[in-house]
């Protein structure tokens, strides 16, 4: 499943700049869904964009874009009828991921409040695996968006139990905000993807260089 313990999806810019990928021969649109380097808790955390900033984008507009998220991000493949209420209930579990998140980087604990809402959505019956007869692809079975929450969850859960936690951090671009899980070798990434921040930032760099005057 896409986005559950290590980094992979696709890319995008989350920053002010605006999104200048082009993805499936188009250019990018900002409410188009971030996977990047993400794990599947902190790629739910990124359907809001641009925390750091006095207005934040939101991709998780309406219900449709719950149930997009969800077959976008792999959790299922067949589109799952949303309503308002699950669409609170969606961001709800999506802040208190991204707070939670936090706190790992911080090396402070989680809120009670916020662990106890990430484990009623994890108490939920998740999505099945049922592999297809070439033994290719999977198919995903479960009760709706509660199920595809319910995997959400589990992988905070997941990641909170394992070394990894000790791993996570926040992304360096302060518009961002999006937790991270550093992997790499010498525990020195800076950006939640190369391809967004990472790639927003050396674009900044760059302008920078070409503004200051050679003395």
């Amino acid at each position: 499943m896409k986005g559950q313990l290590k980094d992979t999806t696709r890319d995008g810019t989350d920053g002010t700049d605006g999104a200048d990928g082009v993805r499936e021969g188009r250019q990018r649109a900002k409410s188009d869904f971030r996977f990047d380097d993400a794990r599947l808790c902190f790629a739910f955390v990124g359907t809001l964009a641009d925390r750091g900033t006095a207005a934040p984008f939101e991709r998780l507009a309406g219900p449709e874009d719950l149930s997009r998220w969800a077959v976008e991000s792999g959790c299922t493949t067949v589109v799952p009828p949303c309503t308002g209420a699950d669409l609170d209930r969606a961001r709800h579990l999506r802040e208190a991921i991204h707070r939670t998140g936090r706190a790992l980087a911080d090396a402070a604990p989680p809120a009670p409040e916020d662990l106890a809402l990430v484990n009623r959505a994890a108490a939920e019956p998740p999505s099945t695996p049922e592999l297809a007869p070439d033994a290719t692809t999977v198919r995903w079975h479960g009760d709706g968006i509660t199920a595809v929450l319910s995997m959400v969850a589990r992988d905070l859960i997941a990641l909170c139990a394992s070394e990894h936690r000790a791993h996570v951090r926040l992304c360096g671009n302060p518009d961002c905000e999006v937790p991270f899980v550093d992997t790499s070798r010498a525990s020195a990434r800076r950006w939640c993807s190369m391809k967004t921040c990472g790639a927003l930032a050396k674009k900044r760099a760059y302008r920078a260089r070409q503004q200051t005057p050679d003395r």
